[in-house]
């Protein structure tokens, strides 16, 4: 009976410390395992683009994407600090790097900080590991400088598809596009055809597209002088989403 006994503690001692092995073993092999993002979709509205929000609000967003124009961004923000006028400038990354000051400025003219990538690439041919790269190198650059964060994402070239979409969801950023674009970039583009494009596609919700610019800082007085004539307040992009339904394309 004695040795019956002594052999089943043997035996459970035995059981115990296999037991034992097996989950030092496995505890060995997830700490080897290579940490990888999440790739899980956040809860909301971000796995869309934005084209304008469907609102009862006359309210409209100007934008200004920034890689570029950088002589023209002081005399665009003196125009909108004039006219109290809040907008958002959609930074690139390494530009916001290379332009500290400015981005500082931005911010204290009471400017949204938004993100637009990091290095200006066609998104459309990045992975997904690499577009989210891009717009965690942006909001990190632009945070380091101001301490904000930016909320919102433009895509460079304004080219996104379905990894794109899924990046700026996983960065919990919704993917802004435009409602009008004033096409401010090209030299046939005068001051009085921006002005016109704008006030002719004027709608509540609408989210304007611009760039710094001779032409936009020529343009612009008279396109926020048109817009106030018809009775709409100025918001951030982040304002007009809180206003009502962000809306695709159609």
């Amino acid at each position: 009976m004695w040795i019956w006994v002594v052999s089943l503690r043997s035996l459970q001692a035995k059981m115990i410390y296999f037991f034992l092995l097996i989950l030092l073993a496995a505890s060995i092999l997830v700490m080897r395992m290579p940490a990888s993002r999440p790739v899980s979709l956040p809860a909301g509205n971000r796995t869309s683009p934005v084209y304008r929000v469907a609102t009862t609000k006359r309210v409209v967003a100007l934008t200004v994407n920034v890689v570029w124009g950088t002589q023209y961004v002081d005399p665009i923000l003196h125009i909108m600090q004039g006219d109290r006028v809040r907008g958002t400038f959609m930074l690139g990354g390494a530009w916001a790097t290379a332009h500290p000051e400015l981005v500082r400025a931005i911010q204290s003219a009471g400017m949204e900080l938004g993100n637009h990538g990091y290095a200006h690439r066609h998104v459309n041919q990045l992975s997904y590991e690499q577009n989210l790269t891009e717009i965690e190198r942006t909001n990190t650059a632009v945070a380091g400088i101001t301490g904000v964060l930016p909320k919102v994402f433009a895509p460079p070239y304004g080219e996104y598809n379905a990894t794109v979409l899924r990046a700026s969801a996983a960065a919990d950023m919704p993917l802004i596009m435009w409602t009008i674009d004033t096409v401010d970039w090209h030299p046939s583009s005068s001051p009085s055809l921006i002005v016109n494009r704008v006030l002719r596609k004027l709608t509540p919700g609408a989210i304007v597209l611009m760039h710094p610019t001779e032409r936009t800082v020529a343009a612009l007085p008279e396109v926020i002088a048109g817009i106030k004539r018809r009775n709409y307040q100025l918001l951030t992009v982040s304002k007009i989403l809180a206003t009502g339904t962000p809306l695709g394309e159609n």
